[in-house]
């Protein structure tokens, strides 16, 4: 089987892309090369790191002039063209036997992306939230019943709170980029709309489209593991404006699913209203009332997009204004 291995970088200071190659050079499955979407940034020690190990390691190096994450998932996905394409980011280590693992999960021929993630785990949801789910979070695909994480058909994703998670393989929509594999057949023909900035939960939009194709999206325990390091990311921050930024970016997936589904905009709406007046009654932590704030602005945006038929560069400019972004 052919594997490439495709990692976006940007202002990497050259610590943690130090890590992940040298953990690369690790692996008990040695037959794959190395793609790196590679903006450069002020100050950045990538080149660097990673001209040590262009002797031990089949690694291609794409330069990123413009744009944005959407943007170089999409020059990964169009660049590659391998059986398997794992994708990760440029702070995660993963274990020697990473790829390997993922290789032989994609076995199974059903399984177009195969991912681990750790929060994933048995949740049991009160009578209260099953009854709600039932009127707000039904699946907008009826081949998602027996997901863990599904899109509902308000557009939003959430737990499936009608299935229990068992056994060591689970049908679920909650990918981790940092962490996954896809099959040529999935992402071949996949690209992202370019509609933001931090591509909050891109992921789901690549495991719908897997499922439209006849594929499953799996998590599979005591699999594939790897440490995700700590640091300041696109998307992952302790910044109240970036916390903002994405909770709003999280929402236009209503906007996303709606070119082809069909999304209960009503049921959107006071699916939003309700959520947003609880946990802003129930916790006042500053990076809480950030959330709430930023799935506000999120719904104005994706309800106007959706009303109005805009392109997505034009929801990107309405997020570039919400938040003061400059090009």
């Amino acid at each position: 089987m052919e594997v490439t291995i495709g990692v976006p970088t940007y202002r990497n200071n050259g610590t943690t892309i130090g890590d992940f190659l040298e953990a690369l050079t690790r692996q008990s499955f040695r037959r794959f090369r190395v793609l790196l979407v590679y903006k450069p940034s002020k100050g950045d020690r990538t080149e660097e790191v990673i001209s040590r190990y262009k002797d031990k390691l089949d690694l291609e190096i794409i330069y990123q002039d413009k744009g944005y994450i959407e943007e170089a998932m999409n020059m990964l996905f169009s660049r590659a063209d391998s059986d398997l394409l794992l994708l990760t980011d440029d702070d995660t280590v993963p274990s020697n036997n990473w790829v390997e693992d993922h290789v032989k999960s994609h076995q199974v021929s059903e399984r177009g992306i195969v991912g681990n993630n750790k929060t994933v785990r048995k949740i049991r949801f009160g009578l209260a939230e099953r009854i709600y789910s039932k009127i707000f979070e039904k699946p907008i695909d009826p081949r998602m019943s027996e997901y863990v994480v599904i899109i509902a058909e308000t557009g939003l994703w959430t737990y499936n709170k009608n299935v229990v998670k068992s056994g060591n393989v689970v049908k679920s929509l909650g990918l981790s980029g940092y962490n996954m594999s896809v099959k040529r057949e999935v992402y071949k023909d996949f690209r992202l709309e370019e509609m933001t900035f931090r591509g909050a939960y891109y992921e789901n939009y690549l495991g719908v489209h897997a499922l439209r194709k006849g594929f499953h999206s799996v998590f599979i325990e005591n699999c594939c593991e790897t440490v995700h390091l700590e640091r300041e990311s696109i998307s992952r921050s302790n910044d109240l404006n970036v916390i903002r930024q994405l909770y709003a970016e999280s929402v236009l997936s209503a906007y996303y699913f709606s070119k082809f589904y069909k999304v209960n905009l009503r049921k959107l709406f006071l699916d939003m209203k309700i959520k947003t007046m609880k946990w802003n009654m129930k916790d006042k932590r500053p990076e809480s009332i950030a959330a709430v704030e930023g799935l506000r602005i999120g719904l104005r945006i994706a309800l106007e997009a959706i009303k109005g038929g805009y392109e997505a560069r034009r929801v990107r400019e309405m997020l570039r204004k919400s938040f003061k972004i400059s090009m």
